[in-house]
């Protein structure tokens, strides 16, 4: 008795292990995911001799298509965007966080939407195709191992950890690949092996691996196992016995809640809430007469599982919804007594076929619940920032260390646009309350996330393979229509640099980037549309897209002439000056002069006084401009010493001509009007 209890605490010491979770590795399935990690694909393939993991990021652009060579059995994971993936007669619809297995020796993936897509390769490749990215980007490669042998089931886990939460992947006798795709974790295996991985780094580890989220922002890791050997569906039948079926699959749920107008097509775990109590599910057998209902599902790393069911083909089904919501709906499998892509109510005659096999033994399943009414009257959308007919990017005047700024007006005017000056001298606050949403409300609040990063070529010859994310040295705000400053100092800024600003009220924003990286003088945001004064660029965020992400690309001065439209590289990305304009419009438009940002020599930017209705070609024309909207006209910003491109140039939350009235000190954070 005593050996056994000491044996049980030894288990338990290990770090993320328990005993439960050895007993199911050594049961009749193994599953690689413990706590609140899940299974989000899963397949079975032959093992090469000898085998190395390789993992390859694909950027397919809008209206493109990718073939991928798979090389061995693997993943498909999509990162941004959404994708088609085609293997012979099989197609796979996946959205962002989402996977799928591959073992054709080519796969077909086409883009959907009007964003490029991104999508990592997760392979198990001979040594000697380790090398072979396609076109793609190689991100990792592990050194060659002895594969077990057989056909062997293959997981891929994805866990999303808090700063500080730990996750346990179960390994087996091959090496465990790990791929962070957000934030940074530590690993460490029980070979002792350790390692530090951030965002876009992957790593393989021997035996069990604990992964622990480092820094002050949630983790987004993904594991991919070698499991056991997939046993047989039958079971030779013993002369004068009955033949008993073999225990050879499982079936594990992840229910999810969707908002109004959210339909079956667009259903993602990020648009929808984890809600377990939105449906009861069944899970019912066919016994060749009629469907069985299997019984009650058990509890498995907090979800609810069927194990140890014999091959054959079951039905998930519903019995009842939470008051609310009228059906469900499964990805990728086909519908019973119905149309799958549709979902299905509350009906025992109708389900979703699940047929487990020698092939296809544990499955992992999304099931997306949907509110009565969902395909109600599509609220109206958010109106749309009218184009500005070409892209651009802003140019920001940043002073090298230990310099004092020119003189010289020839900074791009980053003025903080707002509907309406604001009259009054009392400051507001600028955060929101928190509003928390139920399964069925539509999302009130959202995110944006953004990575600065730094490239070593000029707006002329862009490249987004030349630039590497920036930790700091930056800053960063967003605008609202109302005029509320969202700062950096608002956000929650990662190790890595990453900025995400949370409970953001749903809207239209402009991004600015008042501070640049060293060494450059413009950002550039492919992604998102230049404001129409050229100030920064333009975000929403609604109920349908809560979450925003893009990179923004700092770019050093352009060096050599204008490149002519039309040929190599991009010239409407060009502004030489650094006064607001594109040297395209200037020359074929204003008439200004693009080597010049004040082409009349008044004191105000050319940009500045094309924002203000005044005449960039006729002197003094621009004396009244006021560019930042801070009641201090640009000249007298000058007199005053202040920024006449930004409102608050101390950034203490008041305006400079609202200080300047008062009598406090423009330049002064510690200098305020009191009462």
């Amino acid at each position: 008795m005593r050996i056994a209890l000491v044996l049980a605490c030894a288990l338990c010491s290990f770090p993320g292990l328990s005993f439960v979770t050895r007993a199911v590795q050594s049961g009749e399935i193994f599953s690689p995911a413990s706590g609140h990690s899940q299974v989000i694909a899963q397949g079975v393939a032959p093992m090469p001799d000898e085998a190395a993991w390789r993992v390859v990021f694909h950027s397919i652009d809008p209206g493109g298509a990718a073939e991928l060579s798979a090389g061995g059995p693997g993943f498909i994971l999509v990162d941004t965007g959404g994708v088609v993936v085609e293997e012979g007669e099989r197609s796979t619809l996946l959205a962002p966080a989402e996977a799928a297995f591959h073992a054709a020796p080519m796969s077909r993936l086409i883009p959907i939407g009007e964003r490029p897509t991104g999508v990592f390769a997760l392979d198990l490749v001979p040594p000697a195709a380790v090398d072979d990215a396609d076109d793609g980007i190689p991100v990792y490669a592990s050194d060659p191992f002895q594969a077990p042998e057989g056909n062997r089931d293959i997981d891929l886990v994805r866990d999303l950890l808090e700063p500080g939460e730990s996750t346990t992947v179960i390994g087996n006798s091959a090496p465990v690949l790990v791929l962070v795709t957000l934030g940074a974790l530590r690993a460490e295996a029980t070979d002792g092996s350790t390692a530090n991985l951030r965002v876009g780094e992957a790593g393989t580890f021997s035996g069990d691996v604990v992964l622990t989220a480092e820094g002050q922002v949630p983790s987004s890791v993904i594991a991919a196992v070698i499991g056991r050997e997939a046993p047989s569906a039958a079971v030779a039948a013993t002369p004068g016995a009955t033949p008993v079926p073999a225990s050879v699959g499982s079936v594990q749920v992840t229910v999810y809640a969707c908002p109004p107008l959210v339909e079956p097509d667009q259903a993602s775990p990020g648009r929808c809430l984890r809600e377990p109590e939105a449906v009861a599910l069944e899970l019912a057998m066919d016994d060749g007469a009629a469907m069985r209902d299997v019984g009650p599902s058990t509890e498995r790393q907090g979800l609810p599982t069927w194990v140890g069911l014999a091959g054959g083909d079951y039905m998930l089904r519903a019995t009842k919804f939470e008051e609310g919501f009228e059906r469900f709906f499964v990805r990728g499998l086909e519908g019973i007594g119905g149309k799958g892509d549709e979902g299905f109510g509350a009906d025992v005659s109708t389900g979703y076929l699940i047929p487990i096999s020698a092939d296809t033994t544990n499955y992992a399943l999304d099931v997306y619940v949907f509110a009565e009414g969902a395909a109600a009257t599509p609220a109206p959308e958010a109106a749309e920032p009218e184009p500005t007919g070409s892209s651009s990017v802003i140019l920001v005047e940043t002073p090298a260390p230990g310099q004092a700024p020119s003189p010289t007006p020839a900074r791009v005017p980053t003025a903080t646009p707002r509907p309406a000056p604001i009259v009054t001298a009392t400051p507001r606050a600028i955060g929101s309350p928190i509003v928390s949403s139920t399964a069925v409300a539509r999302p009130r609040q959202g995110t944006v996330e953004i990575r600065i990063l730094g490239c070593v070529d000029s707006a002329d010859a862009f490249d987004p393979a030349n630039c590497a994310q920036a930790v700091g040295g930056f800053d960063a705000r967003l605008i609202s229509e109302d005029g509320e400053i969202l700062e950096l100092a608002d956000a929650a800024v990662g190790q890595d640099g990453s900025v995400r600003w949370q409970n953001v009220p749903l809207g239209t924003y402009l991004f600015q980037q008042p501070v640049l990286l060293p060494g450059t003088a413009t950002y550039f945001i492919p992604d998102l549309q230049l404001a129409d004064n050229g100030t920064g660029y333009v975000l929403t965020i609604d109920a349908d897209e809560p979450v925003a992400s893009f990179d923004v690309f700092n770019l050093p001065v352009s060096v050599g002439p204008a490149i002519a439209p039309g040929t190599a590289g991009n010239s409407t990305l060009l502004d030489s000056d650094a006064d607001g304009i594109t040297d395209v419009d200037e020359t074929a438009i204003y008439g200004t002069d693009p080597g010049s940002a004040d082409s009349d020599l008044d004191g105000v930017a050319d940009g500045a006084e094309l924002a203000a209705g005044t005449n960039p070609l006729v002197a003094d024309s621009g004396a009244a401009v006021d560019s930042d909207g801070d009641g201090l006209l640009d000249a007298d910003e000058a007199a005053f010493g202040t920024d006449p491109g930004i409102a608050d140039s101390d950034g203490d939350g008041w305006f400079d001509g609202d200080e300047v009235s008062i009598g406090t000190d423009p330049l002064d954070a510690g200098s305020f009007p009191v009462g």
